[in-house]
């Protein structure tokens, strides 16, 4: 994977030396949509999802071919895009959400040094689908409403250290008082569920998508019982279930809370790297808009069974700009509850 990483890096150099109209650019080329996610993983199905439709949208038709560059929850492939010259517009990068905050959570490790990039130059150039992540009972279980996992052991069952699950868990012990357990070591969101079901576990957190794809009779049974969603604003299907921002009572946990999970708007992102021309850029940007509205992607994502929310580029990037803002006190406070302030 490096030495074809590296040949495109070269194609790149030399490419990005040639004036050509920004309509010319891409006549005849294959541009490279690089995912930092394994292969059959949420990230790796919207990125082929885009992939396959995303060429006809940009001046002279382009393929589009995937590959899979996993590692660090994306740091690998996102530091070595944004510094290995892939400035001529012909490479995608397809991270997981949280690569954009590194340097500003540090969640892989100290001082978010993994990190070999400043987000806020990267050029994003849009995310699929914002996520809203849930924490679920099961109707079987002693905790089955929101009050219950404030008052009652619960046991939840996540990947790992610092992932969205155990964070989640982390801000529900420290800010409300909840009494949650995390077993650590299921290896993905399907074992969770499975676990859960056979009652080794109270409970799991995950994106509330996961849950649509992987167990729609369950949810629509109830069996899987949603006590509580994390986003910017309730999800449209879970208008009776409590928002983590409305239930904070004071002001400045709510803006710790934006600090920590305003980055699920990223949700499924895309960016091209730093230092590609600004009208390519902005081709890429408008080819992604387009995409999003497609009948042919549309149809093909609920066939597939997966949520589209879109949000365009420049408003990624103002996120991402916002976010990097926040005063360094609170983005301390924000470490420290996460455990990650050293």
């Amino acid at each position: 994977m490096r030495a074809c990483l590296i040949a495109i890096s070269i194609f790149s150099a030399v490419h990005v030396a040639q004036a050509q109209p920004v309509s010319d650019f891409y006549r005849g080329k294959t541009v490279n949509m690089v995912v930092g996610s394994d292969a059959g993983s949420g990230y790796d199905a919207y990125a082929r999802l885009v992939a396959r439709h995303m060429g006809k949208h940009i001046p002279g038709n382009p393929g589009i071919v995937v590959q899979n560059h996993p590692g660090a929850g994306s740091i690998t492939m996102t530091n070595q895009l944004a510094n290995g010259g892939f400035k001529d517009g012909a490479t995608i990068g397809a991270p997981q959400s949280s690569v954009a905050f590194e340097r500003l959570l540090h969640l892989l490790g100290p001082g978010g040094k993994a990190a070999a990039f400043d987000a806020t130059r990267l050029n994003w150039l849009g995310t699929a689908a914002q996520d809203t992540f849930v924490v679920l009972g099961w109707h079987k279980s002693k905790v089955r409403t929101y009050d219950d996992m404030l008052t009652k052991e619960f046991v939840i069952g996540t990947s790992g250290p610092n992932t969205d699950g155990s964070l989640i868990v982390s801000v529900l012990n420290k800010l409300l008082g909840a009494k949650i357990k995390l077993i650590n070591g299921y290896s993905g969101t399907a074992p969770q569920l499975l676990a859960l079901e056979r009652g080794e576990i109270d409970g799991s957190s995950m994106a509330y998508s996961t849950v649509l794809t992987l167990r729609p009779n369950l949810h629509r049974d109830k069996e899987i019982p949603v006590l509580l969603q994390i986003g910017r604003a309730k999800h449209p299907d879970l208008a009776d279930v409590a928002l983590l921002q409305d239930i904070m009572k004071r002001d400045e946990d709510r803006a710790i809370i934006s600090v920590i999970f305003d980055k699920y708007q990223m949700g499924r992102p895309f960016f091209a790297p730093p230092g590609v021309p600004a009208e390519r850029v902005e081709l890429l940007r408008a080819a992604f808009d387009a995409v999003m509205k497609d009948p042919a992607l549309i149809a093909e994502a609920a066939q597939s069974k997966l949520e589209l929310s879109p949000l365009p580029g420049r408003e990624v990037q103002a996120l991402i700009e916002r976010l990097y803002a926040t005063p360094e006190p609170m983005v301390r406070q924000a470490r420290q509850l996460l455990g990650t302030e050293k």
